[in-house]
Formats: C-alpha cells, structure tokens, sequence
C-alpha cells in the first residue's frame, strides 16, 4: 500500500512537471511569435518610411542618395519645389500650312513654379517626424545596427538609358527562419527595392 501511494505520488508530480513545462513551452512559443509580428511591423514601417524619403530625394535630385546622413539632412532642411502644369492647345488653323496641316494642332506646356515646401511633408503627416530623424537608417529595436542601403545609377536592360536602383535589407532579422537563401521573396529578409530591376516594392507586398 506504502509503495503504491509513493507510486502515485511520483507519477503526480511527473505528470504536473511535464503539464508544466508543454505549457511553459506553448506560452514561451506563442510569445516568441508575438514579438517577431511586432518587430517586423515596426521595422516594415521603417523601410516604407525609408522608401518615400528616398523617392521625394529622387524627385529633388534626380538620383537616390546612397548616404544616411544626406539622407537624414534632406528630411531636415530639404525642400520640393510646388509646380503647376497647363496646356494650351494653338489651333492648327493657326499654325499649320497645307504642307503641315495633317500634323494637327499643337500643344505647348507650360510650368509653373508656385513655391516650396518641405520635403518631410510628403513622407511624414504634418511635416512632423515619428522618430528622431538621426536614427533613420538605423532598425528600430536593434540598438546600433543598420540597414543595408545599396544605390546605383546603371542602363535598363540591355539599352543606353540610365535608370536609378535601390535597396534597403535588413540583415539581423528577429525571425530566424528569415534567409536570403530562400528561394521564396516572403521568407528572405525584410527589404524593398532591388538592383537586378527598377523597382521599389517590398518583399512583404505582392508584386
């Protein structure tokens, strides 16, 4: 009798250890994925950031700037110039001879510069950053380490025409399972742009 309530015993406390520890492991495993959702939607939120900065630089300059700080200062003090377009359409009773007058009418285009505004006011709501904006290049929740920012102004193809790339990666990625060994774009690490086409997509949107 001794022994079979010291048997019961043993086998109680086993079976309330290993309830413990499956559940231990189910919570641990349910927050591991809550904190990888999270990281990953503060760090997407970054890189869209990233991404109109980028593209409101472009529309200034004419090229993307491979420098966080240029690119950080821009945010600053940079600014875009407001242009209004009109067409006005000359008649081609009034411009054509018979020898042209198949051309039909012509358009001129006019631009018209209106003034300025910041360049932060096209990527931030309000003109009023999220963040403290000496930290753009940096991943948010990962102290000092940074994205991978890659600039180049190379031909389209196999044509003369220049084009400008971009893409912005993030190595240290909190979901492990992350590779750019992957074959599948979703499960490589969380970057947008791409220097083999001129795009600015992100791998977590569909193409």
């Amino acid at each position: 009798m001794k022994k079979r309530t010291i048997f019961t015993f043993v086998f109680l406390a086993c079976a309330i250890g290993l309830s413990y520890a499956l559940v231990n492991t189910i919570k641990t495993t349910i927050e591991q994925e809550q904190l990888i959702v999270e990281s990953e939607a503060r760090v997407i939120e970054r890189l869209k950031i990233i991404r109109e900065a980028q593209k409101t630089y472009q529309l200034r300059y004419g090229r993307y700037t491979p420098s966080w700080d240029s690119l950080e200062q821009f945010m600053r003090e940079g600014v875009i110039y407001n242009v209004s377009k009109k067409e006005i359409v000359i008649p081609k009773d009034k411009i054509r001879t018979l020898e042209t007058y198949h051309l039909g009418d012509s358009i001129r285009i006019i631009y018209d510069t209106l003034g300025t505004i910041p360049a932060r006011n096209s990527v931030f709501e309000d003109g009023k950053p999220t963040f403290n904006l000496d930290s753009i290049g940096y991943i948010p929740g990962k102290g000092e380490q940074q994205f991978k920012l890659f600039v180049e102004k190379k031909p389209t193809g196999k044509t003369d025409i220049m084009a400008d790339y971009i893409e912005v990666i993030d190595p240290f990625p909190v979901n492990k399972e992350r590779s750019d060994e992957n074959l599948n774009r979703r499960t490589k690490f969380l970057r947008f742009g791409s220097l083999n086409e001129v795009s600015t997509v992100g791998n977590w949107e569909d193409k």
